[in-house]
């Protein structure tokens, strides 16, 4: 008997611990995705998106949350995609005479590559992956999700205030390695002042010590973007356990020179 009770109280736990657990995404999404849209990497700890480090939590918050974080949110189809390519063609059909004849031809060549996007799709349905920042301010009219289909990532953007033909765009990505000047960085990079340091891989930064009860050895803390041969810009973890802005340049001898808000300043050096 006390061996029943214990075999089905340690599957109740089992049960709990699973459910309180964030689903893990698919490792077919792990990696560098680029297309003309923009940037997409994606770890199993987090999603950056636009620039922004968004923890991945594997399902939509429901009330507050801070900072950002990247969930699967629902499904959509290729059906339901090309239902709405209809009705982008009606009503560029409907509204052409209110328009300018160049404008009409942009719009339509914009609704044409969406079509020629959607055809490559599967019949499958898609499970859609979102990202929510708690501190962005935007319109609310317009959203960016991504989705996966035999192995390519799609980012899939909605403005229907951008035009009849940006109602609905959806872009292949292309998974590939991080820029040069990315790449060089690569290594271990520690402060000696503020007693932390990060190992950098395309950019992208996992604590290796920290100063902070707000991160952890291990946590992805800082994202850099190229903006030229040895200048950088991006975000980072502060001690107040938040992201934000930097930007940082290297230097001759090989040292990172960050600055921060409020022109606070510091200097990497590699380990």
């Amino acid at each position: 008997m006390r061996q029943i009770f214990l075999s089905a109280f340690f599957l109740a736990l089992s049960c709990i611990t699973s459910g309180a657990s964030a689903q893990q995404i698919n490792e077919q999404w792990l990696g560098f995705w680029n297309s003309t849209d923009g940037q997409l990497i994606v770890t199993p700890k987090n999603i950056v998106d636009a620039g922004k480090i968004c923890k991945w939590v594997g399902k939509a918050p429901t009330g507050q949350h801070a900072g950002c974080v990247g969930f699967y949110s629902g499904t959509t189809t290729k059906k339901e995609m090309l239902a709405t390519l209809q009705t982008m063609r009606e009503a560029l059909r409907s509204n052409n005479q209110n328009m300018d004849a160049n404008y009409l031809a942009g719009e339509k060549k914009l609704v044409d590559v969406l079509e020629s996007n959607l055809q490559s799709l599967s019949d499958s349905t898609f499970r859609v992956v979102d990202t929510l920042d708690a501190d962005y301010q935007g319109s609310g009219d317009c959203g960016n999700h991504y989705i996966m289909d035999q192995g390519i990532a799609y980012s899939v953007r909605q403005c229907e205030s951008a035009g009849l033909g940006s109602a609905l765009i959806v872009t292949p990505m292309r998974k590939g390695p991080a820029t040069e000047p990315l790449t060089a960085l690569n290594g271990n990079w520690v402060s000696t002042k503020w007693k932390y340091g990060y190992t950098l891989e395309n950019g992208l930064g996992t604590a290796t010590a920290t100063n902070s009860a707000k991160f952890k050895v291990g946590d992805e803390i800082i994202i850099l973007y190229a903006t030229g041969k040895n200048t950088f810009e991006g975000e980072q973890v502060y001690q107040d356990g938040k992201f934000h802005p930097i930007s940082a340049n290297l230097l001759p001898d090989g040292r990172l020179q960050f600055k921060g808000e409020k022109n606070i300043t510091w200097i990497m050096e590699r380990k």
